[in-house]
């Protein structure tokens, strides 16, 4: 809809009026609120077709990047407002001053100014409390220096508020309402510096909204004896790069009286504005951005939140118009339906729901998703086929229509099936069975029949159940549905019940020496499907029955037996195999003994301390002690594997003395007592033989000599028994004396 200008206008001069009114004192608000729109389209939504509105903003705000400057008619504001500051203080800035509304000034928005002894208004708040600076003799706006830089100078002269004046002030205060409102600063009655009987008496107005800065001049006299008498009135941006002056006063000299100029932005105007449409009974947000979409069901009303975006700031817009939305001619379209089953087809009776606001008769098509419809108002239909059907109703009435679709789900197969988990397990387990997901079956009790395949059967109306087995095999399982329509299926499946496991094995020795091979003899059941040897050494047999194995080292080795099944689980026996070592027997080398002489000495097997040991001597410790010569052995076994060794203990410091010799030349026996022979350790030696008569008839002291040869005087001794005395010393020093008789034979 468009909003008429004529009413607008209106409102301005009821607005206009109203301030007016309030203020004793002409406002000069600005002569147009800063920004608006229009709404246009179709507000009326027939047979629910929707409402489509557009509003479209407008304003009059341009940036701050660039000022108009322009005369206007005097019409000044309250020369003292409610705040003073800066009383009896010269050449400073006051503190920092809250505006009571966002400003946008050369881009950029400030809530809050200084203001300067000198006739400044300043955007850098940082230069609160500080020095303002007078002197501006020379200096031409742009002109970068704290005391111009983003600043309103309205006009900047040094003027002395430090000069007691009656009725001089330096004030501020705020008027108007909002978004109207304007805050004014007023320098009044200020003696010129220098020139303290002039005074001078200027002001600033900013406005809330279109950001307009207006300066008027009560008085500005020229005191030309300081400063040059120079004065600058306009604004200048952050950085002293650019300023929009009143002609002729910038940095000149000049006077003013009852003058008023407007600084109006006039940058770029602002084309962007942001929408929100709000449903006023809900207070609902229904869209954004210049366009409205809405299918309301009733009756209702909606108004607009209009903004425009400034350079540095969004505005709202001035007013918030309401638009009456009407909704006729609906059509609801609406049904219910009564499900009648049947084992060979199902029958729906559907009751039409359907309401209207169009004023006439409606009319109904009915489409039942099998190929088939109607134009009656609750029509009955039978359908063929178990299936999910989608069911569209199309209400008319005086051109509105609306269509509604629902799903009839006429899906009760009763398709037997079931899941036995597991199909296949060992006896003794049970099997569970599970009636199939894809059984369907409509309202009611379903019957599950079972037979087992091994002559046991159950009903149920219970789902999963359990069955155990008596005995292993294959088993043909039968499942029966029935619902209480009478309609049934049937399905077979098949089971496995695997026989149960069995396997063991014997060793022909459990005990064995190193090397000796051991014979495994093992029995499995029928079901065995394969069956591996491990003899724990590294060596794995598969599918081998009895076999013979030797292991290459000594220990002890579990040999374990396993029989794999087709569904039992695996089978394992095993048994422990000892493999003894040989034991390494060593008694050294042969030794020698001088009886009753020499010490003792010991024989022992150190390389077998766990072993048992049997000695000739009888003994059965692993060592021991030998005092007589003669030849020993001992055997040392672990459990039946034994070791023998043997050694020769020798005598030593010995004299053996034959009874008898034959002197004969024939090389044997041919001399009594070689010492080399029969002796042995000796250190002396002294033989000395006697004839029957008593008669010495052979010495000799030789230790290596070869005897008595039967001769005396080189004469041959006749046959008979001679009598000998022997004195010798072993090397041990001891000494023996040995007496007795040698037969002399020929």
């Amino acid at each position: 809809m468009q909003r008429a200008l004529p009413l607008l206008s209106t409102i301005l001069i009821l607005l206009f009026s109203f301030t007016s009114f309030a203020q004793p004192v002409p406002p000069n608000c600005p002569p147009t609120y800063s920004a608006g729109y229009n709404i246009t389209g179709d507000s009326i939504s027939f047979c629910l077709d929707g409402v489509n509105l557009t509003a479209n903003g407008y304003a009059t705000i341009y940036a701050t990047n660039q000022y108009n400057v322009d005369p206007i008619p005097y019409n000044p504001y309250p020369w003292v407002g409610g705040n003073s500051i800066l009383v009896g203080q010269d050449d400073i800035w006051s503190g920092v001053v809250n505006l009571p509304f966002p400003f946008c000034f050369f881009g950029q928005k400030y809530n809050s100014v200084v203001i300067g002894a000198n006739g400044q208004v300043g955007f850098d708040v940082s230069q609160a409390n500080g020095g303002n600076a007078w002197g501006s003799n020379g200096w031409v706006a742009p002109n970068n220096n704290a005391a111009m830089n983003n600043c309103i100078m309205s006009p900047y002269h040094d003027i002395d508020p430090g000069e007691p004046y009656p009725g001089a002030s330096i004030t501020w205060d705020i008027y108007g309402t909002a978004p109207c409102r304007y805050m004014v600063i007023s320098w009044d009655s200020i003696p010129m510096f220098s020139c303290t009987n002039l005074l001078a008496s200027q002001q600033v107005v900013l406005f809330e909204s279109t950001y307009l800065i207006d300066i008027n001049i009560k008085n500005k006299p020229l005191c030309s004896t300081w400063n040059g008498g120079v004065a600058h009135e306009g604004v200048q941006n952050a950085n002293g790069t650019a300023a929009f002056m009143v002609p002729g006063r910038n940095g000149s000299a000049w006077t003013a009286a009852n003058d008023s100029y407007r600084f109006t932005p006039s940058g770029q105007s602002s084309g962007n504005f942001i929408y929100y449409w709000i449903d006023i009974p809900t207070g609902d947000t229904l869209a954004t951005g210049p366009n409205l979409n809405y299918y309301p069901t009733s009756n209702s009303q909606v108004t607009i939140i209009c903004s425009a975006v400034t350079d540095c700031d969004t505005v709202s817009a001035f007013y918030a118009d309401t638009v009456n939305i009407i909704v006729t001619g609906n059509v609801i379209a609406d049904f219910s339906s009564d499900v009648h089953l049947g084992c060979t087809e199902d029958t729906v009776n559907f009751t039409n729901n359907s309401v209207s606001t169009a004023g006439g008769t409606i009319l109904y098509q009915w489409d039942f998703g099998d190929l088939s419809g109607s134009t009656d108002v609750n029509p009955t239909h039978i359908y063929a086929d178990q299936n999910l059907y989608t069911v569209r109703l199309i209400a008319e009435d005086n051109g509105c229509l609306d269509t509604i679709t629902k799903v009839i789900d006429l899906r009760h197969p009763i398709i037997a099936g079931f899941l036995a988990n597991p199909d296949s397990v060992c006896l003794g387990d049970s099997l569970r069975f599970e009636a199939a997901a894809l059984s369907q079956p409509g309202p009611g009790f379903i019957t599950y029949n079972w037979s087992f395949g091994d002559g046991n059967s159950m009903s149920t109306t219970n789902t999963p159940i359990w069955h155990n087995y008596l005995n292993p095999g294959a088993y043909d399982v039968q499942l029966i549905v029935q619902d209480t329509l009478g309609c049934r299926d049937t399905v077979n499946h098949g089971v496995y019940v695997d026989e149960p496991p069995f396997v063991a094995f014997l060793a022909s020795k459990d005990q064995i020496c190193l090397g000796e091979p051991v014979s495994f003899t093992d029995t499995v059941a029928p079901a065995t499907q394969h069956f591996f040897w491990n003899f724990g050494d590294g060596q794995i047999l598969t599918d081998v029955h009895n076999p013979t194995h030797t292991f290459a080292q000594a220990g002890n080795y579990v040999v374990s037996f396993t029989g794999e099944y087709l569904i039992c689980k695996d089978l394992t026996v095993d048994t422990t195999i000892t493999v003894n070592a040989y034991p390494s027997v060593d008694l050294g080398p042969d030794q020698s003994i001088c009886p009753g002489i020499t010490s003792s000495i010991v024989l022992s097997d150190n390389n077998n301390p766990s072993a048992t040991h049997e000695w000739n001597t009888g003994e059965i410790s692993n060592a021991i002690t030998v005092t007589q010569p003669g030849y020993y052995w001992v055997k040392a076994s672990n459990g039946e594997c034994s070791t023998t060794d043997s050694i020769w203990i020798q005598r030593d410091c010995y004299l053996n003395i034959p009874n008898s010799f034959s002197p004969d030349g024939d090389g044997l026996n041919d001399y009594f007592l070689p010492r080399e022979i029969l002796s042995s350790g000796l250190s002396v030696f002294k033989m000395k033989i006697f004839n029957r008569w008593g008669e010495q008839i052979f010495t000799t002291t030789k230790i290596d000599g070869r005897g008595w040869d039967g001769k005396y005087d080189g004469k041959d001794q006749p046959m008979g028994v001679y009598v000998y005395v022997i004195d010798v010393v072993f090397k041990n020093n001891t000494r023996k004396n040995f007496k007795g008789n040698v037969t002399l034979v020929r």
